[in-house]
């Protein structure tokens, strides 16, 4: 191969380097660290996503900080979840702790705090369950993406490929 085409070959490569660089950076302008319930104040809008049944295991509660510079919302049909707002701290704890613990295998809690990245702000906080291993093969059954886009920032939430893979796709 010639040294001009070499050079085209790299050039084209990185540019496509530089291109997946940058279109994964947008999943990173919001972030999530640990919590603890106890610093949880003011008002919320609750989204409960998922949870139809006591055995669907896609349930999410995410506690959209109603003062914060962008509101949390499920990147999901309507069906999906519902939103209860103006909520008092306190009560959407509750609530959301009633909510995700519907399924017989959950063994305990994930607390999470979301946050922008760029300016540090609390944006909210997301609860999920983290089941028996034995069950389902992983405690922690979930994969939530944030991203912001306008006033808002969206969470797409989804089974890991393995779970979602035996409870729809029929494999092991």
């Amino acid at each position: 191969m010639n040294g001009k085409l070499k050079r085209i070959l790299l050039t084209f490569f990185m540019l496509a380097i530089a291109v997946v660089g940058t279109s994964c950076a947008t999943y990173q302008d919001v972030r999530t660290e640990n919590a603890s319930e106890t610093e949880v104040t003011g008002t919320y809008s609750l989204v409960l996503y998922g949870g139809t049944g006591a055995q669907h295991l896609e349930a999410v509660a995410i506690l959209s900080k109603e003062d914060a510079p962008y509101t949390i919302v499920p990147y999901a049909p309507d069906f999906e979840y519902r939103i209860i707002k103006h909520m008092p701290a306190a009560e959407a704890l509750a609530r959301a702790y009633v909510f995700i613990r519907l399924h017989p295998d959950v063994m305990r809690t994930q607390f999470t705090k979301i946050v922008d990245s760029s300016s540090g702000a609390l944006l909210g906080y997301d609860i999920r369950p983290l089941y028996r291993a034995s069950s389902e093969g992983y405690d922690d059954v979930f994969y939530i993406d944030y991203w912001k886009k306008g006033d808002k920032v969206f969470a797409k939430m989804h089974l890991i490929f393995q779970v979602e893979r035996r409870v729809y796709g029929g494999g092991p």
